[in-house]
């Protein structure tokens, strides 16, 4: 079965809403704005956290649809920029998007456990069939347990603990290196070295390297490295002989250097690829390098509507909240109340917002498909744009 709903045909015009159902109940929401592709996320969405005023404390709604989408915005009290912009986004797509069907309510609670608990118990009270954030991690063991609680879309990234039947949506350095090597696997070059801090978290390396061994790469070594000096690097010219692309880890401090100096050994092969996160600057010490970017599928329309009701730009933040309530949404007008399940949230077709495709896995992490950009003099250049879906 197809379900269409159309309000904006194209990018200077309007939204449309498409969702595919079928035997595997299949969901795919799409947010088109078509021809409106712009660079890179990172270049449209800039992200600056700071103090903010604080929201007084309570429930605000937004529309008045009989589904009502929940949202936990830990705005009172002390307040940081990256969570009124989540709510700020969340209530952009609830304005444009909700029309008659849907509510949004937002309930502004302090940054504790304690407020935390009882903003999700009032908006279950009110009927929330699904709940969006908190964004802080410690306060996900407020959430209600499984069971018959609604799903949560927790604004927070995987590396994050989550209970059953809460869901991370936000991406980190870590899931670009992953989807990076990913790329290089796709193309046959399974055999990957990974060079990191010395210092490195172990947990986020013990992730980093989950990750790609699932997607189908082979881990020939990993190299710490903690001064970039000519004999540290030089004594792993024998681990770099057989690598076929080569991860520069999050957290690395001088990645340009720590490439140099990898070159210098002789031992890298020239056709190794090089992969590194979108937080390097682009320069002639990473020439070459490849780094997976969460493209947004098209911001023009959004961006200058954001900026037009709230007078400051748009963020990658607002982008996050803009899609998690575009996504509650959209399922909700193609399906009532009753699509708002985990089994919805994680069918395997994905969907596909301003951020770009994602899907959610049965264990509560999000995917997100990237383009690959290759850095050229000082700047980005798409190499091969993201998979529109999944």
């Amino acid at each position: 079965m197809n379900l269409a709903f159309d309000t904006r045909p194209e990018c200077h015009g309007k939204f449309r809403f498409s969702v595919r159902l079928g035997r595997s109940l299949a969901l795919c929401v799409v947010l088109a704005l078509a021809a409106c592709q712009s660079s890179g996320v990172d270049d449209t969405l800039k992200v600056e956290d700071a103090s903010v005023a604080p929201s007084a404390a309570g429930l605000e709604t937004v529309g008045s649809g009989p589904v009502t989408v929940g949202m936990v915005a830990n705005l009172a009290g002390s307040a940081r920029a990256s969570e009124r912009d989540y709510r700020d986004g969340a209530k952009l797509a609830a304005e444009q998007l909700g029309g008659d069907q849907v509510t949004l309510a937002i309930y502004n609670a302090r940054s504790d456990a304690a407020d935390t608990k009882k903003a999700v118990d009032t908006l279950v009270e009110h009927g929330a069939k699904i709940v969006i954030g908190p964004s802080q991690g410690g306060l996900l063991s407020a959430l209600p347990a499984g069971g018959a609680n609604p799903p949560v879309m927790a604004l927070v990234s995987n590396a994050v603990p989550r209970r059953p039947g809460v869901f991370a949506f936000l991406s980190d350095e870590v899931d670009g290196s992953i989807e990076a090597a990913a790329y290089a696997i796709g193309a046959g070059r399974r055999n990957i070295v990974i060079v990191h801090a010395a210092d490195a978290d172990g947990a986020t390396l013990d992730r980093l390297r989950a990750g790609i061994k699932a997607k189908g790469g082979n881990i020939l070594a990993n190299l710490p490295v903690a001064a970039n000096s000519t004999d540290e690097l030089a004594g792993k010219a024998a681990q770099l002989q057989a690598a076929e692309a080569v991860v520069l880890a999050p957290g690395l401090k001088a990645p340009g250097a720590t490439l140099a100096g990898l070159r210098a050994t002789g031992a890298l092969p020239g056709n190794a690829l090089v992969l590194a996160t979108p937080g390097i600057s682009p320069g002639p010490t990473v020439a070459g390098v490849l780094m997976c970017r969460v493209d947004q599928f098209a911001v023009g329309d959004i961006t200058q509507n954001f900026r037009t009701k709230y007078g400051r730009a748009m963020t990658k933040d607002a982008a996050y909240g803009f899609d998690a309530a575009a996504l509650a949404i959209g399922i909700a007008r193609a399906r009532g109340a009753a699509g708002l399940t985990v089994g919805t949230l994680t069918a395997r077709s994905g969907f596909r917002g301003v951020l770009g495709s994602f899907r959610f896995t049965s264990s509560g992490a999000v995917e997100r498909n990237c383009s690959i950009y290759r850095v050229e003099g000082n700047a980005f250049k798409l190499q091969d744009p993201a998979p529109e879906g999944f």
